[in-house]
């Protein structure tokens, strides 16, 4: 099915959250995939920041692959206007076809739904089962607690140190040349 050289997936929040920024700095990582010609492989919606990174790659003429459960589809949570569609079953089936269609990983703000892609993500590279690599957006400290506690854990002996797992990146200018 890949038929890009590089796709990026974006995780990030279905939901807008109360930070004008994080609809922002989303739809300014959609146009920054598309600028590097990458196409966004996303959780299909329309809404939130999820939809915002979207429009932002089609905004500057991109291609984007979203992915949606037919559950969340029926909701009309359907971005309309992206080239390609894939609707699943379960979410299991569009993790699976999220990091198989992906070459690199960005993390936005986002729930409980991102934080579950995040780690499927970091746990499949820890394990050996892919290598690739997931850079997460830290807009204004979002993500600052999560990796302490995640440095708290490495502590501990019982996981790698995040600097191991993931790049932190602080604003999309160093994240525009890691895309390069």
């Amino acid at each position: 099915m890949k038929a890009f050289n590089r796709s990026v997936c974006v995780f990030c929040g279905a939901q807008n959250g109360r930070s004008e920024q994080f609809r922002e700095d989303a739809f300014a990582v959609g146009q920054l995939i598309a600028k590097h010609g990458m196409r966004l492989v996303y959780g299909g919606s329309k809404d939130g920041l999820m939809g915002a990174t979207a429009n932002g790659v089609l905004s500057k003429g991109g291609r984007v692959l979203g992915v949606l459960p037919k559950k969340l589809a029926n909701k009309e949570l359907a971005h309309k206007d992206i080239q390609e569609f894939i609707t699943v079953e379960t979410m299991a089936q569009r993790k699976d076809i999220l990091m198989n269609e992906s070459d690199v990983f960005i993390i936005l703000p986002g729930g409980l739904g991102t934080l579950d892609e995040l780690f499927e993500v970091l746990t499949a590279n820890t394990l050996g089962f892919m290598d690739k690599p997931v850079y997460i957006l830290n807009n204004d400290g979002y993500y600052t607690a999560l990796i302490s506690w995640l440095e708290s854990i490495a502590a501990t002996g019982l996981s790698r140190p995040p600097a191991d797992l993931f790049t932190v990146v602080n604003d999309l200018e160093a994240l525009d040349r890691l895309l390069s």
